[in-house]
């Protein structure tokens, strides 16, 4: 129903933006919004986490999150499995540095995530978007 897709140049190779981003216990550390991860056994397709976040409508929510796709040093995608909230990122590497292909966004699966979501989704994504990649070069500035 609503997105926010955003291609960018992240300037560290894309071995370290990988493990930033590949593991999902990694995103408290950048991700906008992303309070705390837990139940990670392994990031494969299918595995199932629950990650608390910092939510427009609710204050702080814990929800399940379920890898949908998943390809070593290439792509994740993971959604909220109780509001239909979506991520996706997908990195190239380009020389020294890493391509990265974002997508954020949600197929609402209850009435208040439509109408919320619905007036202001675009927005809202386009700031975590933007705020997670922020987050993500401050930690890899600090990590080289």
């Amino acid at each position: 129903m609503s997105s926010w897709q955003q291609q960018a140049l992240i300037e560290a190779p894309v071995e370290e933006v990988w493990k930033a981003v590949g593991d999902p216990r990694e995103y408290p550390h950048w991700a906008a919004d992303v309070v705390e991860v837990t139940g990670v056994a392994e990031v494969a397709p299918d595995a199932r986490f629950q990650q608390v976040s910092k939510t427009p409508l609710f204050g702080n929510e814990e929800t399940t999150f379920r890898v949908e796709a998943f390809e070593e040093m290439r792509e994740v995608k993971l959604r909220c499995e109780q509001s239909g909230y979506y991520s996706r990122w997908v990195l190239t590497p380009a020389q020294d540095s890493t391509f990265m292909d974002v997508e954020i966004g949600i197929d609402p699966k209850a009435l208040q995530y439509r109408l919320f979501f619905g007036a202001l989704g675009k927005r809202h994504f386009r700031r975590l978007t933007e705020e997670s990649l922020d987050g993500l070069r401050r930690l890899l500035g600090r990590r080289s």
